[in-house]
C-alpha cells in the first residue's frame, strides 16, 4: 500500500478500476450504480469545491444526513481538500448539532435534506458556519438564501475550478501525510457532552490493514451500509476498508427498509450492532411460531441439531450421525430461510459496537451464518480485537488484531491497548486526553476484561460493575445481555449497587408483544396500557425466570418493573448505536428503582 491517505487511496482504485462497480444505492424503488472513476471524480469535484470555498489545510467540515453516497462523496472530499470530516447523527437534535458545529469550529456543512436544513438554520449564528450545502433539494425549489447552497452548484463550481486549475486537488492531496487528521468522531456522549476524538489518516490505513489481515475481506465482497457514518463501526465497513479492498458498498432506502434490501443484495460481508442481530433473532423464532405444525417441528428439529453441532464443533469432535443430520437440516431448513432473510451469501457477520449475549452468537451459527463478535472503541480507531471467522471462541471478543499490543491491568483488570490505532486525542481538551492515554502511550479503555485461551473477554464497563450491599461483584451486562435474548425483550437496565439484592428495568419489544396481546385477544390503546396488561407482566415475569435459572443466586433478578415509555435517542436514552444510556435510565425513573426496594 503505497497511499497515505484516505483518499489516496480511493484515486488508487479508480485508476486501477475506473469503470468497475464500487457504489449501489436504492432511491425511488430503483438500485442505481456508481463506478469507481465517477466515485473519484465526484470527491475530486468536491475538494475542488473547498477548495474554492477557501478550505485551509486541518479546516473541520462537518456532515450532517443520513447514509449515502454522497455522504462518502462529501467526507472523502473534505479530507483530499486537506480538511476532517466531522460527521454528526441525523437524529440530533438541534442542540446537540449546535454543540459539534460551535466545538469543532466548522466553517462549512453539508446537510441532507429540507428537514436537516430547517434544523440548523436557527442555530448558524451561534455557530462559524459561514455555508450551508443541501445535497437533496426536494421541498426548497425556490428557497433562496446566501447561507445555503445546492449540491448540484457546489459541484458544477468544483468542475469549473477543476477545468481552470486542474492539478489543484492533486497537489493538496499530496501535501497531507499520514499524521493528518483524517475525521472527527464525536463520541456518544454516555457519561457527558460528546468529546471529538481526533483519528488521523494513518490511524485510518493502520485499522484497515489490521482488520482486513483478521477478517479477510476480499474485493468480491458486498457490504450493506446503514448505521451512522458518524459513528467509526459504519466508517470501518463504508469507508476504510471499502476504499482500501475496493468492494462494493450497498446504500439501503431507509432503515425501514433495511430487512427488505437485504434479501435483494444478499451481502457477503454484514456488521451490525447487537439489537439488530437480536430482532432478527425474534422475528425468524415467531414468524416460525406463526407457521404450520410440520415447519415448526422441521424449524425446531433443525435448531436443535445446530446447537449441537456448534457445540461438537467447537470441542473438536463431530460424530458422523451428527454431521450427516446436520447436513440433511441444513438443506432442507436452513438453506431456504438465509435467502429468505438475505444470508444465503454471508460470509463475514459481525456484531460489535455493545456486548451481547453468548446464546445470541450460538443460534446464528446453528443456523449456519458464522456471526462472531469483536471489540473496541472510538479511541482505538474501532476495533481492539476481534474474533476469527475461522476459529471463534462464543463469549469472547476474540484476538487482538494483528500489529497491536493488549494488557490487562494489574489494579483492576482494566484493558490497555498500545499501538499505531491509538487516536491523537480529544479535540480541546488535554487533561481529557491525558486521562485516556497515559505517559507510556497506553489506551485506558475504562473496561475490566480477562483472558480466555488467548481470546479477549469483556466483563463490563468499570464504573458499571454493581457490588452489592454484601460485597459481591456483579457485572450486570452480563444479566442484561441474557434477558434482551428473549423476544419479548427490547432492552434491560439491572441495577443493584450497595442495594440488597438486583432489580431489573425492562424494555418490551413493542412488535412481538403486541402480536402476543393481539393473539391472546388482549385489549390496549397506547404502549403504557400494553405495559400495564397483567397477562403481559406475567409474559416477562416468565422470561426473567427462566434467565434467573442461569444465573446464580446472587445475580438473580428479584425484582423487575416494565418501563412505560419508548427509548427515544432524541432524549438521552439511547446511543445513536442503541446502546443505553445507563445513568440516564437510572435517573429518570428513580422512584420506580425506589419502589422496587420497598416493602
Amino acid at each position: 500500500m503505497t497511499a497515505r491517505t484516505l483518499p489516496g487511496l480511493l484515486f488508487g482504485q479508480a485508476a486501477r478500476r475506473g469503470p468497475s462497480l464500487a457504489i449501489r444505492y436504492k432511491k425511488l424503488g430503483i438500485w442505481h450504480r456508481v463506478s469507481w472513476g465517477q466515485y473519484a471524480d465526484r470527491v475530486s469535484a468536491v475538494a475542488a469545491g473547498l477548495l474554492a470555498q477557501g478550505l485551509k489545510r486541518g479546516e473541520k467540515v462537518a456532515v450532517l444526513g443520513e447514509n449515502c453516497p454522497e455522504w462518502l462523496y462529501c467526507s472523502l472530499g473534505i479530507m483530499a481538500a486537506g480538511g476532517a470530516t466531522c460527521g454528526i447523527y441525523p437524529t440530533n437534535s438541534a442542540d446537540q448539532v449546535q454543540y459539534v458545529l460551535e466545538h469543532s469550529g466548522a466553517r462549512i456543512l453539508f446537510a441532507e435534506n429540507e428537514e436537516q436544513l430547517e434544523k440548523v438554520l436557527p442555530i448558524l449564528p451561534a455557530t462559524q458556519v459561514e455555508k450551508v450545502i443541501v445535497w437533496d433539494e426536494k421541498g426548497l425549489w425556490g428557497f433562496e438564501d446566501p447561507r445555503v447552497m445546492f449540491f448540484d452548484a457546489f459541484l458544477a463550481a468544483g468542475a469549473q475550478a477543476l477545468a481552470a486549475s486542474p492539478r489543484a486537488v492533486e497537489e493538496r492531496e499530496a501535501q497531507l501525510t499520514p499524521d493528518d487528521t483524517a475525521m472527527f468522531i464525536y463520541t456518544s456522549g454516555t457519561t457527558g457532552p460528546p468529546k471529538g476524538a481526533m483519528l488521523s489518516h494513518g490511524n485510518c490505513l493502520f485499522m484497515s490493514q489490521a482488520l482486513r489481515a483478521a477478517n479477510q475481506a476480499s474485493v468480491d465482497d458486498e457490504l450493506v451500509s446503514y448505521l451512522p457514518l458518524a459513528h467509526i463501526y459504519e466508517n470501518l465497513g463504508s469507508v476504510l476498508q471499502h476504499v482500501d479492498i475496493g468492494y462494493v458498498v450497498n446504500f439501503i432506502e431507509s432503515l425501514d427498509t433495511l430487512f427488505p434490501n437485504l434479501r435483494e443484495v444478499s451481502p457477503t460481508y454484514f456488521a451490525s450492532v447487537p439489537r439488530i442481530w437480536e430482532k432478527l433473532a425474534s422475528t425468524i423464532e415467531l414468524r416460525m411460531a406463526d407457521s404450520t405444525l410440520v415447519k415448526r417441528l422441521l424449524y425446531r428439529t433443525a435448531v436443535g441439531v445446530g446447537r449441537r453441532w456448534v457445540r461438537a464443533r467447537r470441542q473438536g469432535h463431530v460424530p458422523l450421525s451428527l454431521r450427516l443430520a446436520r447436513f440433511l437440516t441444513y438443506w432442507t431448513v436452513f438453506e431456504p430461510l438465509k435467502r429468505r432473510i438475505g444470508f444465503d451469501r454471508t460470509r463475514l457477520a459481525f456484531s460489535g459496537a455493545a456486548p451481547a449475549s453468548p446464546d445470541l452468537f450460538d443460534y446464528f451459527q446453528a443456523l449456519g451464518v458464522n456471526l462472531v463478535e469483536g471489540y473496541g472503541m472510538t479511541e482505538s480507531s474501532g476495533v481492539i480485537s476481534v474474533n476469527r471467522p475461522d476459529r471463534p471462541l462464543v463469549g469472547t471478543v476474540g484476538e487482538p488484531v494483528p500489529g497491536i499490543e493488549v494488557k490487562l491491568s494489574e489494579e483492576d483488570g482494566e484493558i490497555l491497548t498500545r499501538g499505531p490505532h491509538v487516536f491523537q486525542g480529544y479535540y480541546k481538551d488535554p487533561e481529557q486526553t491525558a486521562r485516556a492515554v497515559d505517559a507510556e502511550g497506553w489506551l485506558h479503555t475504562g473496561d475490566v476484561g480477562e483472558w480466555v485461551e488467548g481470546r479477549l473477554k469483556i466483563v463490563d464497563r468499570k464504573k458499571d460493575l454493581i457490588i452489592t450491599a454484601g460485597g459481591k461483584n456483579i457485572a450486570p451486562a452480563y444479566i442484561e445481555n441474557k434477558l434482551k435474548f428473549s423476544p419479548y425483550i427490547q432492552d434491560a437496565v439491572v441495577i443493584g449497587d450497595r442495594r440488597k439484592y438486583v432489580v431489573a428495568l425492562v424494555l418490551i419489544d413493542e412488535d412481538n408483544v403486541t402480536k402476543y396481546a393481539q393473539d391472546n385477544r388482549l385489549p390496549f390503546g397506547t404502549f403504557m396500557e400494553l405495559t400495564q396488561l397483567p397477562e403481559v407482566r406475567k409474559l416477562i415475569g416468565h422470561e426473567v425466570d427462566r434467565v434467573n435459572k442461569t444465573l446464580s443466586q446472587v445475580e438473580s433478578v428479584k425484582r423487575f418493573a416494565l418501563l412505560p415509555r419508548r427509548f427515544y435517542e432524541e432524549e438521552g436514552d439511547v446511543t445513536p448505536t442503541k446502546k443505553v444510556k445507563r445513568r440516564n435510565i437510572e435517573k429518570r425513573y428513580s422512584d420506580l428503582v425506589e419502589s422496587l426496594y420497598r416493602g
